[in-house]
């Protein structure tokens, strides 16, 4: 009789062992299945049921867990506690692509920089093949030059698609970039070109070409007065004429472009250069006129 009592017992253990772990078990597939549905709702309810069922002891939570209901919680749009699962495993190995993904726009949207480009940086290092790899990398252009890493933003702008670079925001980016690196060739008029291209009314560009046709024509001017200062000869004189010409035809484009910039934004520096430009045209009431915008 006490064998056969003993006997009891122990399946009653048994059973009520089997009742405490299956409400664990069914909500863990309960909660895996809805997150393949992408019923993410009743999946986000359900981890979150695991991750309060062993508040006790978090590090008996596995990371598939916190990253499925912050995962969750990202399609949901539910920001705060979609950060608050996917940053406790944001550096784990089971954080996969479309965690970084999740990451990245999470802390996008709370403005901070350092963990998105942490995040980008891992899917475009980790993940060169999925399925946000080019959204990701030309965000990832766009906040190195936002943040001034201008040596990493340049080098990563020849991986960056054709059809993207032919956009406005990223092509003004890299232009402003080759100028903070003070790059020289024809690649910076080249870019300014293209921006033009694009829009008539950028003024990164707009400022660029104007400023680089002055100062091309003023430091001929200056060089070449001050050879015929200490040369007045018929030659020398007939080699200024020369000069006079060219350097006018750039002061001419100079002058083109600060009355569009002028036009679009009457700011004094501009008012400036139109103003000088007009005393080396010997029009002194332009001048005068622009002069008096300052």
């Amino acid at each position: 009789m006490l064998q056969k009592n003993r006997s009891l017992l122990l399946i009653l253990l048994f059973l009520a062992s089997c009742a405490v772990m299956r409400p664990g078990t069914q909500t863990g597939e309960e909660a895996h299945q809805a997150f393949i549905n992408e019923d993410y709702q009743s999946a986000l309810a359900s981890y979150e049921q695991i991750i309060r069922s062993h508040e006790g002891d978090v590090t008996l939570i596995p990371d598939s867990v916190y990253r499925n209901a912050g995962l969750s919680a990202f399609y949901l749009e539910q920001t705060g506690i979609a950060l608050n699962y996917l940053n406790n495993i944001r550096h784990s190995e089971i954080a996969n692509a479309e965690t970084q993904y999740a990451l990245a726009l999470l802390n996008r949207q709370i403005d901070n920089l350092s963990r998105e480009i942490t995040a980008l940086e891992s899917y475009v290092e980790n993940f060169p093949e999925a399925e946000h790899i080019e959204e990701m990398r030309e965000r990832l252009f766009e906040t190195y030059a936002e943040s001034k890493n201008y040596d990493k933003a340049l080098p990563l702008w020849s991986e960056i698609e054709d059809s993207a670079r032919k956009e406005e925001s990223l092509l003004n980016n890299y232009f402003n970039i080759l100028q903070e690196l003070e790059k020289e060739g024809d690649e910076l008029y080249t870019v300014a070109n293209e921006l033009l291209a694009l829009n008539p009314d950028n003024t990164d560009a707009l400022f660029f070409l104007a400023s680089h046709y002055f100062y091309l024509a003023e430091n001929r001017y200056q060089s070449e007065m001050e050879a015929y200062e200490k040369n007045r000869t018929h030659r020398q004189y007939a080699r200024l004429l020369r000069a006079f010409e060219v350097l006018n035809a750039d002061f001419r484009k100079s002058l083109n472009y600060f009355l569009h910039l002028y036009k679009i934004d009457p700011l004094p520096r501009y008012a400036r250069f139109i103003g000088n430009i007009y005393l080396r045209f010997d029009d002194k009431e332009k001048a005068d006129y622009y002069h008096r915008k300052l």
